[in-house]
């Protein structure tokens, strides 16, 4: 299900498939989700642990169907506390352009140069958290 989610919303788009070299290492990360009537997949998102104290969250995806509905602030924040309860004190990601204004509002500050990543402009985010 999460697979179908995050090629539908993040790589359909682009013409590229979610393949098993994409997937590399994901059994080693925390997949997080949030389920609507308790079966349907309606938003996911990956986490790596880059270190004792910071982790990176990845392809996030919000099904179409249900975007604009709070959906995507509500999973972050899950992650965020989960995160957090982890004794996690940095979370960064890699937003899609048109996402920063999303994860800006949700506290998260651009730290470099924007990027491109499968041909998609990209920028770093970062944010402080208290473990609690």
């Amino acid at each position: 299900l999460e697979c179908r989610l995050r090629e539908e919303v993040l790589r359909r788009p682009l013409g590229l498939p979610l393949s098993e070299r994409d997937r590399i290492g994901e059994e080693n990360q925390l997949h997080f989700g949030l389920f609507e009537s308790g079966k349907e997949l309606v938003a996911c998102a990956v986490v790596v642990r880059l270190s004792p104290a910071e982790a990176r969250i990845r392809q996030m995806a919000v099904s179409p169907l249900h975007q604009r509905k709070g959906l995507g602030q509500r999973l972050m924040a899950g992650i965020e506390r989960d995160l957090r309860a982890r004794s996690f004190t940095t979370l960064v990601l890699n937003a899609r352009k048109s996402a920063v204004g999303f994860y800006e509002k949700l506290g998260y500050t651009e730290v470099g140069e924007e990027f491109v990543d499968l041909t998609v402009p990209h920028v770093k985010m970062s944010k402080s958290v208290r473990p609690g």
